[in-house]
């Protein structure tokens, strides 16, 4: 059977081979929804958080999700041993389909306190952290790493995960200092698809379906995590899946328009007046590639009125 007819096992579930990755201030509970309503099936991720905001943040802004964003990944980092267990028993006691690790954060708030990618510069809090992880919850557990911190270790710490239980891992391989610019090192992930037995998920730079088959044909890798390549294309899993298939997938500027709405609206539900607010980072990426694109983004997003927004957006529908 060809490779990307078949689906990506992760402790016992089946899964297409693209993957809805996690980005902090951008894939919320409102542009889950929108993934969602194209893609059914594919396994989406919560924002990252970390475990000591998840016990402190009394409103539990963090557990804000639908039924229909199911199955969902839930992302944490940690550095403190001491707020682990409290926030897997909090996570726990909501549906999600399993726990995510990110140990691949370069944000300098992150790893200033020794989370995110600057938990692989530390091997044994990333052990202890493993370790309970594991022993509480026979969820799914997964990790989101990098190729290194400072220095490329990604082979290494790939065993340890794996040695710890964890059933799948996700990678972008580029070092913490490099953050998302430079020259993946695919033969990286190659080496590491050869130490493990665990599937390994790709991370970074995939925004056609080109780009995945490239990377697949240099790496091996079981499936793609997509962060980027989704900003303001809530279809793009679908897209992908489609054309994995060898089957065509369009998105019409109609079509474009009703998102962007539909987008604004749910981000209205879930924020309420801040909506308009939170939508203006995602207006670009639905605002453009058509004569007077700069102008509207411009407008819209300094106007404080939705109904002037949703009116604007309009302008977006060229067929």
């Amino acid at each position: 059977m060809n490779y990307w007819n078949k689906k990506v096992h992760i402790a016992g579930k089946e899964y297409a081979r693209f993957f809805a990755g996690p980005l902090d201030g951008y894939t919320d509970s409102a542009f889950r929804q929108l993934v969602r309503e194209f893609s059914p099936k594919n396994l989406l991720y919560t924002e990252m958080r970390h475990v000591a905001s998840l016990v402190n943040d009394k409103r539990r802004r963090a557990f804000q999700f639908e039924t229909i964003e199911q199955p969902l990944q839930f992302q944490i980092t940690t550095n403190d041993l001491s707020y682990l267990h409290q926030a897997l028993d909090l996570i726990l006691s909501y549906n999600v389909a399993g726990i995510d690790l990110n140990i691949a954060c370069p944000a300098k708030n992150v790893i200033r306190s020794r989370s995110g990618s600057a938990l692989m510069a530390d091997k044994g809090l990333l052990q202890q952290v493993l370790i309970i992880l594991r022993e509480c919850t026979l969820l799914p557990l997964t990790v989101k790493m990098r190729a290194g911190f400072k220095e490329k270790n990604a082979c290494d710490i790939v065993q340890l995960i794996e040695d710890c239980g964890v059933d799948a891992v996700a990678v972008h391989p580029r070092l913490q200092t490099e953050r998302f610019s430079g020259e993946p090192d695919y033969s990286l992930v190659a080496e590491m698809k050869k130490r493990v037995k665990i599937p390994i998920l790709y991370s970074g730079g995939i925004h056609t379906f080109a780009d995945a088959k490239n990377v697949y044909e240099k790496t091996g890798v079981d499936g793609f995590l997509i962060g980027r390549g989704m900003w303001g294309k809530p279809w793009k899993l679908a897209e992908l899946d489609a054309q994995a298939q060898g089957q065509e997938f369009n998105i019409t500027s109609r079509d474009i328009y009703q998102v962007a709405v539909k987008h604004l609206e749910y981000l209205l539900c879930l924020y309420q007046s801040d909506g308009l607010y939170n939508f203006r980072k995602h207006l670009p990426f639905y605002i453009y590639d058509f004569e007077g694109a700069s102008a509207l983004r411009q407008s819209l997003i300094t106007s404080e009125s939705v109904d002037e927004v949703k009116e604007g957006l309009k302008k977006i529908v060229r067929d």
